[in-house]
């Protein structure tokens, strides 16, 4: 605006920013420019804010998925054996599946991996 003095100093390091073609600092004096004429002198748009609230969250399983179990043996001495129990829906299941591994083979190591689904739950009632 003609006669403020923020306006002025703005326009002069967007200009300054411009000769020495550094693009990033003329987009900034840009911004900054437009924010203060749109603060002091309503020029531009009006856009509402909005508010953003935040709410608190907790993880937990999804009851609708089943959890997944499985194992793979690592023992040998020089590469491992890497049999696999497969993907079972129960941890007892893959341990009678290491067991009778280990009475056949007498692999005692193994690499166990649980995967299951979860879900973020607010902790209480978000309003839309």
């Amino acid at each position: 605006m003609t006669g403020c003095t923020a306006c002025a100093e703005l326009a002069v390091r967007r200009d300054e920013a411009r000769a020495r073609y550094d693009g990033s600092a003329e987009t900034d004096a840009n911004v900054l420019l437009r924010h203060h004429q749109r603060r002091e002198h309503a020029v531009g748009p009006v856009r509402p804010r909005r508010v953003f609230r935040y709410v608190p969250y907790v993880i937990a399983q999804d009851a609708t998925a089943e959890p997944e179990y499985e194992a793979r043996c690592v023992s040998g001495d020089e590469t491992e054996c890497g049999a696999e129990s497969g993907v079972r829906s129960d941890p007892a299941a893959v341990e009678e599946w290491q067991r009778v591994h280990t009475q056949e083979t007498r692999h005692p190591r193994y690499r166990r991996s649980f995967g299951d689904y979860s879900v973020l739950e607010p902790l209480e009632e978000v309003p839309l």
